[in-house]
């Protein structure tokens, strides 16, 4: 291990960040592991991790419980109209979600229904700025130089607002 930094460990979530190195690569890879301790009634499945996340690592594709997409988007709507100060990861992530897994959270909960509308408004919130210093340095090189414009965080905000008004009708 390259590197380790304190862990978070609350009520409700307990989480590891720390570096590693491994052939073939000997680059250090940012990891993160991290339990929710918060329960829910989301459904979630038991699969291997998908090998193009882990084909970097040049480790085995290790086999873990997650939400399912639809699961994580209403999970990721509820957080970006709940949270005091909006994240703009949530909103990198409900594009992610969208566009690469078509990821679709229907039918909606009357719950959710309500917070789509505040998520709505929270997205244009977030400046070009925090997504530039909260999300691209995580990129990698490739996906810095894709998504770290300020076009492409525009894009991005666009279709997420589109999707989210799709669910409102």
């Amino acid at each position: 291990m390259a590197r380790t930094s304190k862990p978070k460990q609350t009520e409700t979530t307990r989480r590891w960040r720390f570096e590693i190195t491994a052939a073939p690569t000997e680059l250090p890879l940012h990891t993160k592991v991290e339990f929710s301790r918060r329960g829910s009634d989301d459904p979630y499945v038991l699969e291997p991790v998908r090998p193009e996340i882990i084909r970097p690592y040049g480790l085995p594709s290790p086999t873990v419980n997650h939400y399912t997409a639809s699961a994580a988007v209403r999970q990721k709507i509820g957080a970006l109209a709940g949270r005091k100060e909006p994240q703009a990861r949530d909103v990198w992530d409900l594009e992610h979600l969208f566009r690469t897994i078509g990821a679709d959270p229907r039918p909606i909960p009357p719950y959710l229904r309500e917070q789509v509308a505040g998520a709505v408004e929270r997205v244009f919130e977030m400046s070009f700025g925090i997504f530039q210093s909260h999300v691209v340095p995580y990129l990698n090189a490739e996906h810095q130089d894709l998504y770290g414009t300020r076009e492409a965080w525009d894009r991005m905000r666009e279709s997420v607002v589109g999707r989210l008004e799709e669910l409102r009708s």
